[in-house]
């Protein structure tokens, strides 16, 4: 009798207490112990430069508190890097309303090799059921572990996955045997300068000494002329003069010229003419 009496007792404890429990799922959850609360969470907590992880941020709503249609999140993960979409989700419990955004990101900038990053406050703001502002931020950080080991660190010498060393150089022409081609090509180069300076020089000394055997002659004929309506001594001179350009330039007149200069009687104005005449027809010819 006894046994049986502690068996009835035991259901009856039993059966109480699944109805405590389930009384307990039922019922709403307790009340929150501030209008709004903020969490930031990474999974894993540490990581290595590069490695993903996920940031979880999680905000608290007493809905009895605040209106959670005006909750306002400002999530920021600089200096991470998002690898995909922020999700957003919201949770009921009693009172307890819960956001959550999750977001997956990777620490990849130079400011993630510092060993903890802090990251940029994340902000949360609602309005509560008076009309007045609640808000909540914090400044989440992450701890990046280094893929550097100090026994890497203590070597004297870093370990290369390949050779750093430069190869030996090579040539299809060595370097001394090009020099002394492009010296060769200098010489020559120099010496065809020079030659075509040196004709260059000969061609302008002839044209000058032809341009001014022209204009001498040029002149001694005009003076000629000139002469023909002077005294006798200036017809004399001026023939002595166009003879001695004649015979300068081995021309067949020049004798004849001077013949006449000095011959008697003096060179009247029509002998003059017609020799004159026949030095610019063989000068022409």
């Amino acid at each position: 009798m006894k046994q049986a009496g502690v068996v009835v007792v035991a259901a009856g404890v039993a059966v109480v207490a699944i109805l405590l429990l389930a009384h307990s799922d039922s019922a709403p959850g307790g009340a929150p112990s501030a209008p709004l609360a903020l969490h930031v969470t990474f999974t894993p907590p540490l990581v290595q430069f590069g490695d993903p992880t996920t940031v979880r941020i999680d905000v608290e709503l007493d809905r009895g508190a605040v209106r959670p249609s005006t909750l306002h999140v400002i999530p920021d993960f600089a200096p991470l890097t998002a690898l995909s979409a922020a999700r957003t989700s919201r949770t009921v419990s009693g009172r307890l309303e819960t956001v959550s955004i999750v977001q997956r990101v990777a620490c990849l900038s130079a400011q993630c090799l510092g060993g903890t990053v802090t990251l940029r406050p994340v902000h949360a703001s609602a309005t509560t059921r008076g009309g007045a502002a609640s808000s909540a931020s914090t400044s989440p950080q992450l701890r990046v572990g280094s893929r550097v080991a100090a026994a890497d660190l203590a070597r004297a010498t870093p370990h290369f996955a390949a050779d750093t060393a430069p190869p030996s150089p090579s040539y299809r022409i060595s370097p001394s045997t090009a020099a002394t081609v492009l010296d060769v090509i200098a010489a020559l180069a120099a010496t065809g300068a020079a030659a075509l300076v040196a004709l260059q020089v000969l061609a302008v000394g002839r044209r000058r000494r032809r341009a001014g055997t022209t204009d001498e002659l040029d002149r001694a004929l005009r003076l000629v002329r000139e002469a023909e309506t002077r005294p006798v001594p200036d017809r004399r001179r001026a023939l002595a003069l166009l003879a001695r350009v004649l015979r300068s330039r081995n021309v067949r007149l020049g004798p004849t010229v001077s013949d006449l200069a000095w011959s008697e009687p003096p060179p009247d104005p029509q002998a003059i003419d017609a020799l004159v005449s026949d030095v610019e027809a063989e000068r022409a010819g």
